[in-house]
């Protein structure tokens, strides 16, 4: 096979391998649902985490139960995100945060306990 013929060969190959994955990368979308949340975390003066407030979670279609877990979430995300070092300076550091869950564990939460 000559050199022409076998770059060309590799090129069509991946670009089919470029578009198989781009493809993938958007099928999140269709079985997903992603939620904006904005925390607030306060380190006191000896550098330790003194307190994490949820200010908001962007979700206008939420049962009770489904913002309690989105809230809960947010919550734990920033402890382990408090541990970064660039929050580690004393004062009020702002978070915005993405969770993304699926769309049947998400309709599962008002399943829960019921």
């Amino acid at each position: 096979m000559n050199r022409k013929r076998r770059n060309a060969l590799l090129g069509i190959f991946f670009f089919a391998g470029m578009f198989v994955f781009l493809a993938q990368q958007r099928d999140y979308r269709k079985d997903s649902l992603q939620f904006k949340m904005y925390t607030r975390l306060y380190v006191n003066e000896s550098l330790e985490l003194d307190s994490v407030v949820v200010k908001k979670i962007f979700c206008d279609y939420c049962s009770e139960k489904q913002l309690e877990a989105l809230r809960e979430e947010a919550f734990h995300r920033s402890v382990y995100e408090s541990r970064n070092p660039k929050y580690r300076k004393q004062g009020e550091h702002r978070l915005a945060l993405y969770i993304r869950l699926s769309k049947l564990d998400f309709k599962a939460l008002n399943e829960e306990d019921e």
